[in-house]
């Protein structure tokens, strides 16, 4: 977790956001908080998810094992109705 950002300027000095003290806990926790807190790591980690549910999603498809779960389960139901 950074606590601080590089300036613009090009420099490379670190400007904290929370300043060490007393309420640096507080700050954190304002931080994490606020909307958009997190960064673009929560969007990020959502559209990846999204992406691996969608393409396995494919690939159970398109290898035909959805083909062949759907065999499988569809023999499993007759032998219980016997």
């Amino acid at each position: 977790m950074a606590y601080g950002r590089v300036p613009l300027t090009g420099g490379g000095k670190i400007v904290p956001i929370c300043q060490p003290g007393q309420d640096i806990e507080a700050c954190r926790r304002d931080l994490l908080e606020k909307p958009g807190g997190q960064g673009p790591f929560l969007p990020v980690l959502l559209f990846v998810a999204a992406l691996a549910i969608i393409g396995g999603s494919f690939w159970f498809v398109l290898s035909g094992r959805w083909t062949l779960m759907l065999i499988e389960l569809e023999q499993r139901i007759r032998s219980l109705r016997r």
